[in-house]
């Protein structure tokens, strides 16, 4: 399972303000997907490190 920002609906996102008001809280919202991680050989496990690291981003190759 992977997670990313959940795209939320108006009511899902006036709960959440309410209790980050309420708290003081920050909350960030994670959707799940199914996915499998792609078999990458070592050649392609190099290329997404140095994408990484000019992207400044975390990578992960599904497949």
């Amino acid at each position: 399972m992977i997670y990313n920002i959940a795209q939320l609906s108006a009511d899902q996102l006036r709960a959440l303000q309410s209790f980050e008001s309420d708290t003081g809280h920050t909350l960030i919202a994670l959707s799940g997907i199914e996915a499998d991680p792609a078999p990458l050989n070592d050649d392609e496990v190099a290329r997404v490190q140095a994408l990484e690291k000019d992207l400044d981003l975390t990578l992960v190759a599904v497949g």
